[in-house]
């Protein structure tokens, strides 16, 4: 089993993780089931999150051994660089990587449970009156594409925003795919996509976006529709093909 503990929480909290695959499935409060598992954790005043990922098929646990980092070590990695760039993500507390038979099996990603109260799904099919919410989250985006960070899931589910002492602020989940370095332009208009299928909603985001890196407005968010048009439809088809797979089996 090889274990990776932030150094700021290894005193406190080593016990909780060495312990924690044994007790996963016992303890803990159920947040989310599906694909992977999600669990909140309390341990000596900590209020941890605790995502244990789905054991990967067979080619996958290869990759995962010999070629490339597991999801639960990416996610912590990138938690640490997007917090180095002044990014707000849940602080990384350790993960856990265990082998059957010599290759990969399951990992566990383990971070700070943070105090936001909304996702930005809150959006996914209109702007209820809360213009500057939007406004804040597309000066937000500049910020972290100015820092050289796409967020590959840039999607509803996976940012947080809540209201601190009178400002809005936001906090990203799902790190495990990401790219970070230069950005074009096409990349960063095409990071919309995923937000909502409401073209209010991202005409807002995408006009004041726009603005603050002082690119054509009208240009911008065509380009950005037609994105999230094209998407949506990819969606659609590859729902289809797996639902007619489904009836077949």
């Amino acid at each position: 089993m090889k274990v990776v503990i932030n150094p700021v929480y290894k005193n406190e909290l080593s016990q909780f993780v060495m312990r924690l695959p044994k007790i996963f499935d016992k303890e803990g409060e159920m947040v989310y089931q599906a694909r992977n598992t999600l669990k909140r954790f309390t341990y000596d005043g900590f209020d941890l999150t605790v995502k244990r990922y789905k054991i990967p098929i067979f080619i996958n646990r290869v990759a995962y051994t010999f070629f490339r980092s597991s999801k639960a070590c990416r996610a912590y990695e990138y938690a640490l660089i997007l917090l180095s760039k002044g990014i707000k993500t849940p602080d990384p507390v350790a993960y856990i990587e265990i082998k059957r038979n010599g290759l990969f099996y399951e990992a566990y990603f383990i971070s700070m449970t943070e105090p936001y109260a909304h996702l930005m799904r809150e959006f996914y099919f209109g702007i209820e009156g809360r213009e500057e919410i939007l406004d804040a989250f597309a000066a937000f985006t500049v910020k972290v594409h100015e820092s050289g960070v796409l967020h590959l899931d840039y999607s509803p589910g996976n940012i947080m925003f809540d209201v601190f002492e009178g400002e809005i602020r936001f906090s990203l989940l799902d790190l495990n795919r990401m790219k970070f370095g230069k950005l074009s332009k096409k990349e960063c208009l095409r990071n919309f996509e995923r937000l909502t299928p409401n073209e209010a909603v991202m005409t807002r985001i995408v006009s004041r976006y726009a603005r603050l890196r002082g690119w054509n407005v009208e240009q911008s968010v065509r380009e950005a529709l037609a994105y999230e048009k094209t998407f949506d439809r990819l969606q659609i088809i590859k729902n289809d093909r797996k639902n007619k797979m489904k009836k077949k089996a």
